[in-house]
């Protein structure tokens, strides 16, 4: 309770210190290197981009006060506001304004900073040929000041994502003045990561083998911003613990919130609040690389034999899915499957099942008809796909042997392409159907199956370049059911994870898809 000259007033939940639990020490906290969950949910906090996201999904204003954007989608034109200051752990001091936004940029494209996700913001003008080294103007890049608080923006090509990326970690402004100060050591450091957003690194300790109680950050809250736009929390402590003690620690106490996957849920209990989000598909994927999942025709001949119906009378927990894409994911503010619809799924089908298998026998090696591979990350997928396989076994007389991983085991075997099928969980990184879509890229390392289809390419390419959001929701509709329909991933099933916090706290926002957590807003009402 805090005490006045007129006594006591009424604690509005502000002031207090928020606890969360990351998995490992940030590997950077420079945002256009910044490459992991854990980096993420700092650079969230302690930085801010020309606009950020709302709890909904739809844009709101971040640095930027105001914008518009040309009726082309090309140029998009910034209004800055002019109370947003830098600040660090020290004495560091400045306004942030529109050359920060050109310098950060200017990073992000330079090929020596080699940031890992340059190539999602290409639509920017001149930025591919920049980032590749093809041309060394800095100037030429399509970012440029017209004033201190006024930024424009010009694309080679329009993105329908473009005012969403603005708000992710490789689209963060960057302080020449301090960039230069911290001598190389830009971001790894308490005393070398500047902050314009809602809170700044006070400290940061880790020491690999010290006791695993001692190591966090601790963010707090930015002064010098607080004077224009609400921060509620003091500070926030982010302890670097392994994962295994993460339930532990939130049912005692030690920290104000979690997230946790389907399968961990039955284990949190007690007075909490919990939000659920549908952000997982699970479904299977044929090696292309294998022998005999090159033949197109035998995968659809074994896509046909998925009968969800008959998989979700038998297994009460079993969710179908309707698609690639989750119902959690949004445009804007605008939900996917509301704009779009339902996927058409591959449907039990055993007539076509038989003439796609008979398209197939004069090039499958019906030797190898006994012991494929099937790994599977969990129970739930195991369940599903043995009812799959138990057609495959009375229709074609096609066997297979299901290995069920840990996490370690499974993804070590994804990413080698050591199996023959595999049913996997798709989640997306960002907010968007691209980001579920384009895990079927040729160039993308995530296409564990090794799919490629230039059909395919060429409409995802097209949704992403689309202006009119309805229109660029259309094709990736397209995209999606193009997937589908050669059978390049069945969908089977969808999961939940959920996100909670103990019972008296508000407004903490957390997203799904990065996994990160915005603290700004968050009170605690005992």
């Amino acid at each position: 309770m805090l005490l006045t000259a007129s006594g006591c007033r009424e604690d509005d939940g502000c002031d207090y210190t928020f606890k969360y639990n990351i998995s490992s020490n940030p590997v950077t906290l420079d945002p256009q290197i910044a490459d992991d969950p854990n980096s993420d949910i700092i650079i969230e906090n302690v930085f801010m981009g020309l606009l950020t996201l709302d709890k909904d999904g739809s844009v709101k204003a971040g640095v930027a006060s105001d914008f518009t954007v040309s009726d082309d989608g090309l140029t998009y034109n910034f209004k800055l506001k002019q109370d947003i200051y830098w600040i660090d752990n020290d004495e560091f001091e400045d306004k942030c304004t529109a050359d920060d936004f050109v310098y950060g940029f200017t990073r992000l494209f330079m090929p020596e900073t080699r940031a890992p996700h340059a190539r999602d913001y290409y639509c920017i003008k001149n930025s591919e040929l920049l980032n590749t080294g093809k041309i060394t103007d800095n100037s030429l890049l399509g970012v440029k000041a017209k004033g201190d608080y006024e930024l424009e923006i010009t694309l080679d090509y329009p993105n329908s994502r473009f005012l969403t990326m603005l708000t992710e970690p490789p689209a963060m402004p960057c302080s020449k003045k301090f960039f230069i100060q911290s001598q190389g050591k830009y971001g790894l450091s308490d005393e070398c990561t500047p902050s314009n957003g809602s809170f700044y690194v006070r400290r940061w300790l880790y020491e690999p083998y010290a006791d695993k109680d001692s190591n966090s950050i601790t963010l707090g809250r930015n002064y010098k911003n607080a004077e224009s736009r609400e921060i509620c929390p003091a500070a926030v402590t982010l302890y670097i613990r392994d994962k295994e003690l993460f339930i532990e620690d939130f049912l005692g106490s030690d920290v104000n919130c979690i997230s946790v996957s389907n399968n961990d849920k039955v284990l949190i209990k007690g007075d909490v609040i919990g939000e659920e989000f549908s952000t997982i598909t699970g479904g299977i994927v044929f090696n292309r690389n294998s022998t005999l999942f090159s033949n197109s025709h035998f995968c659809m001949a074994l896509a046909l034999l998925t009968d969800r119906e008959a998989i979700r009378s038998a297994v009460p927990e079993f969710e179908a899915a309707e698609g690639i894409v989750p119902a959690q994911v949004s445009m804007l503010d605008k939900s996917y499957r509301e704009i779009v619809g339902r996927c058409k799924l591959l449907e039990y089908d055993l007539t076509s099942a038989r003439k796609y298998f008979l398209k197939a026998q004069p090039q499958l090696n019906t030797s190898l008809f006994t012991g494929a591979r099937i790994i599977v990350p969990d129970s739930v997928a195991e369940t599903a796909v043995s009812y799959v396989m138990q057609e495959w076994q009375r229709e074609f007389g096609f066997y297979c042997v299901v290995e069920q991983l840990d996490d370690e085991e499974y993804n070590a075997r994804l990413d080698s392409g050591d199996y023959d099928i595999a049913v996997i969980e798709l989640s997306g990184k960002y907010n968007s159907p691209s980001a579920y879509l384009e895990q079927f890229s040729a160039d993308n390392y995530e296409n564990h199956s090794h799919y490629s289809d230039s059909v395919f390419e060429e409409i995802l390419k097209k949704a992403k370049e689309t202006v009119e959001l309805s229109d660029s929701a259309k094709k990736y509709l397209d995209a999606e059911q193009e997937l589908i329909n050669k059978a390049a991933f069945v969908p089977l099933y969808c999961k939940n994870e959920y996100f909670f916090t103990v019972e008296g706290i508000t407004d903490i926002v957390y997203d799904p898809f990065s996994k990160t957590v915005d603290f700004t807003l968050a009170k605690i009402f005992d």
